[in-house]
């Protein structure tokens, strides 16, 4: 497995990183107005707008895409893909985004490898980072290591976003990478392993 290596073990860096690192502010709501589409028509809206050859239509359903990921509580989501148009959503739980779009994953990494500009590939990687399909995420660090087409500056955001992202989700590995300054899948799989077992013991011991 691909190691992900950190730039500088400090935690302060580290705690930056977690905070400032997972994607695009949510964009500013303003007068409501407008349905709310149901989400298979706007999964097939942002997938046809990603596909687009032209840059403004992929910038902006990029940007909405961020946009919906990080609404984890009752929002209103301003659509730069469609003009004058609002969705609203409403969460009881205040935990995860609300929207699912995890059918997009495959559509962003593409446009993180492919992407018109350095712009758009850095777009692409926030929505990635922000939806949060490990499967797709586990892909790009199995694949950083051969980025011969990505530039440096995309080269080291994607790193850090890459480890903002694995210390964020699993802070347990937060020690082992002040430690030796490098983590690896193989530790995220590790820690999997010990919570499931962990959350398996509790319930044997509440039975």
């Amino acid at each position: 497995m691909n190691p992900i290596r950190l730039f500088r073990p400090q935690a302060a860096l580290l705690l930056v990183l977690a905070g400032s690192l997972l994607g695009v502010p949510l964009a500013a709501a303003s007068i409501l107005g407008g349905a709310a589409q149901d989400p298979p028509t706007l999964i097939k809206h942002l997938r046809t707008e990603m596909s687009s050859k032209d840059a403004m239509r992929q910038e902006s359903a990029l940007m909405d895409v961020i946009s919906l990921a990080k609404c984890t509580s009752a929002c209103i989501v301003d659509l730069h893909s469609i003009q004058n148009k609002q969705i609203r959503i409403e969460n009881d739980t205040d935990a995860g985004s609300i929207v699912n779009l995890e059918a997009l994953a495959p559509d962003l990494l593409e446009l993180y490898r492919r992407g018109l500009t350095d712009g758009h590939r850095l777009l692409a990687l926030s929505a990635l980072i922000n939806v949060g399909n490990e499967m797709a995420i586990e892909t790009l660090v199995q694949e950083s290591s051969t980025m011969d087409r990505q530039s440096q500056r995309v080269k080291g955001l994607t790193q850090r976003s890459l480890v903002a992202f694995y210390l964020q989700r699993y802070p347990e590995l937060t020690e082992r990478a002040q430690r030796t300054n490098t983590f690896s899948l193989d530790d995220v799989q590790r820690v999997r392993i010990t919570r499931a077992r962990a959350a398996k013991k509790a319930i044997m011991n509440r039975s």
